[in-house]
């Protein structure tokens, strides 16, 4: 059993609390299960409770004798837990001020005419005859992995990208980590739909649930290959717990809120996976052998070019999340607004609406972009196998990277 100090202990069971007020604000648990047991039996604890616990925790923290960036990194930890329980006391907080307090990062707007000239690439890059909203369509129609090549498929795509994250990092990965796939029928329509979501399960191990039929598309089997296993989210879960949990007795490293600055950091890593790996051609050509059709209608360069400007379609999403959130506009002018990008299916609209007002997932459009910029901004596009090994194993803030 990893060794555990009276403060770890009640920061875990205070993030666990805190849990059972805000569904799915701890994105998974792996660390000693009786703390697990002792909050699953407790009855609801008072949110005053909580913030006077969280309170403590940060008068106590100097005392622990932790190093500089070790403090400063459970600090911010503890910030983002207070700020998610001061709501629950009847705490008014600006949104941007909670937000640069829950993410350790600062919330601004994308220019529109920033993303108009996206518009404009994703028109160059997905030429043909009929509008921006018909070809997207037609393509979808085309791309969509049937049902029952979807496992084989997402399966030879993550020993593709395992095999090449081997090869690139060397002796990284634990040696009996592993990726269990599960298809899901999700079509309950009252909840929010997601192609792809990692769970870690913990002793290096993950849950890729997949939907198969909700937007899973050959071309994209590469890229959720890489975000959701290797070298994305299941790779660095794995190495920080063999490194940072087991091996240095971590304990805030057992645990992921959802609302914390490590989400933007993961996110960023997760989006930047594929990259590591391969270039926007050697992704096209890849994702080519995944393609069921017998004419191949698709070629690399123009796969190449697809993929070049796709990474920035998280941009649509941040502002659609913005205007939400922040400008606290109507479903309807929100929907009125994705559609004239041409980009998403109405489908596709309201299922990010039904993200951005869940509780636990409503700030996630943001991280996606923030994360990847702030990696982009300091170790490039394509950032190099020593900067990546060391996002992959040490805890990085989101200010680390400005």
């Amino acid at each position: 059993m990893t060794k555990i100090s009276k403060f770890g202990e009640a920061f875990l069971l205070l993030a666990l609390r805190i849990n059972k007020h805000i569904e799915g604000y701890v994105d998974f648990y792996y660390g000693q299960e009786r703390l697990r047991q002792i909050v699953d039996c407790e009855s609801l604890t008072a949110p005053n409770t909580l913030l006077n616990d969280v309170n403590d925790l940060l008068t106590q923290l100097e005392s622990q004798g932790f190093d500089k960036e070790r403090t400063r990194y459970i600090e911010k930890l503890l910030i983002a837990m207070k700020t998610s329980i001061e709501p629950l006391c009847g705490v008014e907080i600006p949104f941007k001020e909670m937000f640069l307090r829950l993410y350790d990062v600062d919330l601004q707007p994308i220019n529109e005419s920033e993303l108009d000239r996206l518009v404009d690439d994703f028109n160059a890059a997905y030429a043909g005859d009929g509008s921006l909203a018909e070809r997207m369509k037609v393509l979808r129609e085309k791309r969509a992995a049937p049902e029952d090549k979807i496992y084989p498929m997402l399966t030879e795509a993550l020993n593709i990208t395992r095999m090449k994250t081997k090869e690139l990092f060397g002796v990284i990965l634990p040696e009996t980590e592993k990726i269990l796939i599960e298809l899901v029928d999700d079509s309950n329509e009252d909840k929010a739909k997601w192609a792809y979501y990692n769970w870690y399960l913990g002793n290096f191990q993950s849950r890729l649930e997949v939907n198969p039929k909700y937007n899973v598309y050959w071309s994209g089997f590469m890229f959720g290959a890489a975000h959701e296993g290797y070298p994305g989210h299941h790779t660095e879960f794995a190495i920080k717990e063999k490194t940072l949990y087991r091996e240095l007795f971590q304990f805030e490293h057992s645990i992921l809120l959802l609302k914390s600055p490590t989400l933007v950091v993961c996110e960023g890593i997760a989006d930047l996976a594929v990259n590591v790996l391969f270039s926007y051609e050697e992704q096209a050509e890849l994702s080519l052998q995944f393609c069921s059709s017998k004419k191949k209608e698709d070629t690399v360069e123009s796969l190449t070019k697809q993929f070049r400007v796709k990474v920035n379609q998280s941009l649509f999403w941040y502002n659609l999340a913005y205007h939400a959130l922040f400008d606290e506009w109507s479903e309807a002018d929100l929907i009125q607004y994705g559609t004239n990008f041409q980009v998403f299916r109405l489908e596709d609209l309201k299922n990010i609406i039904k993200i951005i007002y869940d509780p636990a997932h409503s700030t996630t459009a943001f991280l996606y972009n923030l994360g990847s910029k702030l990696i982009i901004n300091k170790f490039g596009e394509f950032p190099s196998v020593k900067n990546f090994r060391n996002l992959l194993l040490n805890p990085i803030l989101p200010s680390d990277l400005v």
